[in-house]
């Protein structure tokens, strides 16, 4: 519905010359959709126009409106109902803004699972107690003994922006593994083709599948028997105002390092801590990809592990992405 008061997370900006001349085409005129479509997807801004949200100098836009250097553009967010039953959680919120909620999400809770209280349940909760009124929309995934970053978009804007930085890669997401055995490369990149299995409950290599990309370096080896939890202990907790959101000018490297080194499962005795960073977005990802290479995440028994009494070792670790609004690259790290 379209509202005539601007609120705090609403996006104005003032067209500039670069604006136009980005926007030109052969025609002389360049209108508000060739503007936009410069800044954003096409399908995040559909419902935007049909709800009346955009506007140029205050008035109700639509694509074809010619603009000019100095026009106001106003776009307003749209309210929405909230769509997960609120229930009160305690959230560790490492990141916030007008359009992204980054929290650490613990052990033993699933993300958005149905006909059990999850995550989506306590950010519902939040949103609704600091009047937020927007649908719950993941980002990312973590499987429920998963433990780090968790990020949702506030918007429909915001989760179309930043999935396409994810699906060109400069969105980052980094995790930290421990594995059993000690695996001798430094670094490496396993690129495998993976599918659901015929159980309907494991994930595998298949060359059926869709292809996934997983880097890795070693972070320290271990000749000892695995640790109890030694994943979810290697970065303390901080607070969210200080030490966990970096925000940095440079350029991300989009591509990756991709090494021709080769795997060796020298032994089942010890373990390995591993930095990892995540290209693809396939379920089980990291476990499988392990397990392939027989190194199963420690405690990981769906994939081969050995049983520990304890959750596999799986932490989400930091996330880097570029601000939707500024263009500062920001780190937050849980």
């Amino acid at each position: 519905m379209a509202r005539k008061t601007h609120r705090p997370d609403d996006i104005l900006w003032t067209v500039t010359a670069a604006d136009i001349e980005t926007a030109r085409s052969e025609k002389t005129e360049v209108t508000l959709g060739a503007v936009l479509d410069t800044r954003y997807s096409r399908k995040s801004l559909v419902k935007l126009f049909e709800e009346k949200l955009i506007h140029i100098n205050g008035h109700k836009a639509t694509p074809k409106d010619v603009i000019s250097e100095g026009d106001e553009i106003w776009i307003a967010m749209a309210k929405e109902k909230i769509d997960y039953e609120p229930i009160e959680m305690d959230l560790h919120i490492l990141y916030e803004d007008d359009d992204l909620l980054i929290v650490d999400k613990p052990a033993g809770v699933t993300v958005n699972s149905k006909d059990q209280v999850s995550l989506a349940n306590g950010v519902a909760y939040y949103f609704k107690e600091n009047g937020i009124k927007r649908k719950v929309r993941f980002l990312n995934r973590l499987d429920r003994d998963t433990t780090g970053c968790i990020v949702i978009a506030k918007s429909g804007l915001a989760q179309s922006l930043y999935q396409q930085q994810m699906d060109d890669n400069t969105f980052e997401k980094w995790y930290m593994a421990t594995v059993e055995g000690i695996v001798e490369a430094d670094e490496d990149s396993l690129v495998l083709p993976m599918d659901r299995s015929t159980d309907g409950i494991h994930y595998e290599v298949n060359p059926k599948g869709k292809e996934t990309r997983t880097d890795f370096s070693f972070l320290c080896r271990h000749s000892s028997q695995p640790v109890d939890n030694s994943v979810h202990k290697l970065v303390k907790s901080v607070d969210i105002a200080q030490e966990n959101v970096d925000i940095e000018l440079q350029n991300v490297d989009k591509h990756g390092v991709n090494v021709d080194k080769s795997v060796h499962n020298s032994s089942k005795c010890g373990y390995t801590e591993v930095l990892v960073r995540l290209y693809t977005g396939k379920t089980h990802q990291i476990r499988v990809a392990f397990s392939h290479i027989g190194h199963p995440l420690v405690g990981d028994t769906l994939y081969g592990a050995q049983p520990t009494g304890q959750p596999f070792q799986l932490r989400a670790q930091k996330v880097v992405f570029t601000h939707m609004r500024t263009g500062e690259r920001i780190t937050v790290t849980a």
